[in-house]
């Protein structure tokens, strides 16, 4: 059974396949009516589980060895969480950096 972060991680691989770079509310629309979502959830899920299982296999040392599969889906959300605040200060003009 998957946790919270493991789905969030999972709908957001999922949405990044069904609306494309630049696309907007229209596109996913699109996507859910054409039946592809299933397709791209489907494709989600197997790439979510092969990031987790290649995360716990990575060279040592790796701190997430042990780690069970909602802590390595959350840290990876922590990740895309903060690329997407730093793309949206860059939109915005704030991120001089």
């Amino acid at each position: 059974m998957q946790g919270p972060n493991v789905k969030r991680l999972i709908a957001h691989r999922a949405s990044l396949l069904a609306v494309p770079a630049g696309g907007g509310f229209a596109d996913a629309l699109k996507a859910i009516q054409s039946g592809k979502i299933v397709a791209h959830v489907r494709e989600a899920t197997t790439w979510v589980e092969t990031a987790l299982l290649l995360v716990r296999e990575a060279a040592e040392p790796n701190p997430w060895k042990t780690a069970d599969d909602e802590a390595i889906a959350g840290e990876i959300l922590k990740g895309v969480e903060a690329k997407l605040r730093s793309q949206k200060a860059e939109r915005r003009g704030l991120n001089h950096g």
